[in-house]
């Protein structure tokens, strides 16, 4: 009898530790979701902390607010700035770089411009140090005493060779500027080295003597587990930043490139002249022994961080793949927790150490939820949202939301998406795979050279587009895709249309892309669906960048009077 009852017990005993099991793994396994601007405290969050075109983050805290900056390349305003109190849930809450006499992007070429931005807080101030690359190029330094600015005009560092600068402050109050540069006498033909010299932030010029910080050659084939006898593993040393923990100065950098290659590894030294020693187990973070079709691929370009609790973390670059090789959306913002307790920082270490995950547990703090699966604007502020980008530094206000209230109203110019100018394109960044954008468009177009639509746009030999236009008299809809070239553009349909007051809608499925218009918003009409971007060199555009959405008008090439109004626009997660 005894038997029979201990044997229930078991069986009843182990019903409700297989239901406690299942339920933790569903926890663990469900991604979090919460309401737009609601508390959130969830167990687990998902990555990419921020999706989308976001790539070679930098934080900094501010008591408990955190601030995160990402690379613009040739978008304008330049170097989007995020504020987060949990690490998971991001807002962006402006720019750096938001009035033209700060960035002059004019001819900037496709994934020239901003080049990954470092952002750090001494003594009341906001530091953001970045490089522009292009004719206009250089290194130099904003300042702001409110992260919402206005930040200042930019201080221009003479003689900071390279790229990726960063900035150190140093417990005896000097201050540190690093950047990497190819040395004149190379080991081998891949080699950079980082360098480090003391900064006046009173005249903003390079003091003292400038010292190698990373020597690449100390560790090319040398058996190290920052190279593993490849020297590829070991090229483009770049994106480092200085910390200083416990009395040890700790620089951590990127190597391998920002494609499969990429990884960071981290030395230490008790003086920031070094000398160095490598961790044993580095790179701290990489993906590239694994396959190239992983859920996330390129984990690079990190920035340490730590909580007020004393926690750390790790904010870092990843792509996510289409289809093999292809990535539509770019490089985006990755989270990892980081066990700091010993000598070397460890990533991910109740996970897979090392490595990125696409569900982690949430850090212990508060915050407020950001819905970044849908967006929409009905146009009634009178500036643009931060979510809308430019293409260069426009000129000129060709663009207002106050000369007709609750419109978007853009004028026509002759520039064209094709052309390495700033076209009247406006834009927000992709953020998903699968995803639905619609506006509402009125617009009467009166010459044949005048269009106005709704746009993918990867760079300006890469874009998708449905426009109205005029042909022999009579207005059509027309969908265009530019694919490799900035010169020849291919009509994949059109159809004639005998209304000015438009619904256009694209959707998007993995790399297949479909265009549609309604004349009530309710009953849509394929124009062209089934545009298999997996079989074309679409993927190819963007190198550095990502892919972005929105209107677009020109008159290609002729002057015009005329001017298109969009009602408002939808972008959905689908």
């Amino acid at each position: 009898m005894y038997g029979k009852l201990l044997k229930t017990r078991d069986l009843v005993l182990c019903s409700f530790l297989f239901l406690f099991i299942f339920t933790g793994l569903q926890t663990q396994a469900t991604p979090f979701r919460s309401a737009k601007g609601t508390k959130v405290t969830g167990s687990v969050y998902n990555n990419p902390i921020i999706p989308g075109f976001n790539p070679d983050p930098s934080i900094c805290r501010v008591g408990k607010d955190f601030y995160l900056v990402t690379s613009s390349f040739e978008y304008f305003p330049g170097v989007p700035i995020y504020h987060s109190t949990d690490l998971v849930n991001w807002e962006m809450i402006g720019h750096a770089l938001h009035r033209a006499s700060q960035l002059n992007l004019d001819s900037s070429e496709c994934s020239g411009g901003i080049y990954a931005p470092t952002i750090r807080y001494n003594k009341g101030t906001f530091y953001m140090v970045t490089t522009l690359v292009g004719k206009f190029g250089g290194n130099f330094i904003v300042t702001a005493q409110d992260i919402k600015g206005p930040w200042s005009d930019p201080h221009w560092i003479k003689n900071a060779q390279g790229i990726d600068p960063s900035l150190f402050f140093d417990d005896d109050g000097k201050v540190y500027f690093s950047g990497n540069e190819k040395p004149e006498i190379k080991v081998w033909p891949g080699q950079n080295n980082i360098w480090i010299q003391e900064l006046d932030l009173t005249s903003w010029q390079l003091t003292g003597e400038k010292k190698i910080l990373v020597n690449g050659a100390d560790f090319y084939n040398k058996g190290t587990r920052l190279d593993d006898n490849n020297p590829g593993y070991l090229a483009a040393i770049e994106g480092a930043h200085l910390y200083k923990k416990d009395g040890w100065y700790y620089p951590v950098f990127s190597h391998g490139g920002t494609g499969h290659n990429h990884a960071v590894s981290i030395l230490r030294g008790k003086s920031i002249d070094g000398p160095f020693e490598s961790n044993p187990m580095n790179p701290i973070i990489t993906h590239r022994d694994l396959s190239k079709t992983y859920p996330i691929t390129a984990t690079g370009h990190a920035d340490l961080i730590d909580t007020p609790a004393g926690d750390w973390w790790l904010v870092y670059l990843g792509k996510r793949p289409n289809n093999g090789e292809q990535f539509m959306l770019g490089r985006e913002t990755f989270l990892s927790p980081v066990d700091w307790k010993g000598q070397w920082p460890i990533v991910n270490p109740k996970g897979k150490v090392g490595r990125s995950e696409m569900i982690q547990t949430k850090p212990a703090l508060k915050g407020i939820a950001r819905d970044h699966n849908s967006f929409r604007d009905d146009f009634k502020t009178a500036t643009l949202l931060p979510q809308w980008t430019f293409i260069r530094t426009p000129r000129a206000e060709w663009w207002s939301q106050t000369e007709r209230k609750g419109f978007l109203r853009i004028h026509l110019r002759p520039e064209m998406i094709t052309e390495k100018v700033n076209p009247s394109f406006i834009g927000k960044r992709m953020e998903h795979f699968n995803f639905s954008a619609t506006t509402k468009m009125e617009f009467n177009p009166e010459g044949n050279n005048e269009e106005a639509g709704l746009m993918i746009q990867r760079d300006r030999f890469y874009n998708l587009r449905i426009s109205m236009k005029k042909v022999d008299g009579k207005a059509s809809l027309n969908v265009i895709m530019n694919n490799g070239s900035a010169v020849k553009e291919s009509l994949l349909a059109s159809t004639e249309v005998n209304v000015n007051k438009l619904f256009l809608k694209v959707t998007g499925v993995g790399l297949i892309y479909g265009f549609s218009y309604s004349v009530n918003g309710k009953d849509w009409v394929v124009v062209k669906d089934k545009i298999d971007c997996t079989t074309n060199d679409f993927v190819k555009g963007g190198k550095w960048t990502g892919s972005f959405v929105g209107v677009y008008a020109s008159s290609n090439g002729e002057t015009s009077t005329s001017s298109v109004d969009f009602d408002w626009f939808d972008y959905q997660k689908q």
